[in-house]
Order: structure tokens, then C-alpha cells, then sequence
């Protein structure tokens, strides 16, 4: 991957943890959980104002249309670094007393009965 498609799919990874945060209805955003992982570590360095900015680019909308889990986004954080955002995350779903668990269902044979 070059540096620019990390940059979208980070981008896109977030958008759809939005989506889902939203959607789910969780306390949360991402900005939030941007915030926190980041603002002290970064300092002076520090702007989230890209985050405001994310639905004005339909590569990174369009995310929305194609598959995605929990899992496959916590996988782009991770390859891309961003594991401080996941660790954030998993601390607030702790606090607020939320559990979640994924499930894959790729297809079963039917059971014959008898």
C-alpha cells in the first residue's frame, strides 16, 4: 500500500466506524475516540478538523456500499497504525458496560430432520 491509499483506507475505516458508532447508537464518535487517543500524545501537533471532512469525498463515502465489520475495521487501524484509536475504543465500551461479539455466517447445509 503507498501512503496515500493508507491515508484513504484509514479514512474510509473511520468513516465506517462512525457509521456504525451511529447507527448502534453509541455515547461515541470517532472524533471522540480521535480525540482521546491523540490529542496528548500529538500536543501542538494535534487537529482532528480532517474528521469534519470525511463525507465531502465519495471515495471515502462510498466505503459505506461495500462490506464491512467490526473486524475488517479494527484490521485497517492496525496494519495502518492506529491501534491507539481501537485501545480508546475498547476502554469506553468497558466503562459504559457494552459487550459485543461478531458472527460470520457463510452458510450451513440443511439438517434433515428425522
Amino acid at each position: 500500500m503507498t501512503g496515500k491509499q493508507d491515508h484513504r483506507s484509514v479514512a474510509q475505516a473511520l468513516y465506517q466506524l462512525d457509521f456504525y458508532l451511529k447507527t448502534v447508537g453509541f455515547s461515541f464518535r470517532v472524533k471522540d475516540l480521535y480525540r482521546a487517543a491523540y490529542r496528548e500524545l500529538r500536543g501542538q501537533h494535534y487537529s482532528d478538523e480532517w474528521l469534519d471532512h470525511l463525507e465531502s469525498d465519495p471515495r471515502v463515502t462510498e466505503s459505506i456500499q461495500k462490506p464491512f465489520t467490526t473486524h475488517t475495521i479494527a484490521e485497517t487501524l492496525l496494519l495502518t497504525g492506529h491501534h491507539p484509536i481501537l485501545r480508546e475504543m475498547m476502554r469506553r465500551l468497558r466503562e459504559e458496560g457494552i459487550g459485543f461479539t461478531q458472527a460470520y455466517i457463510a452458510g450451513s447445509e440443511r439438517r434433515s430432520q428425522g
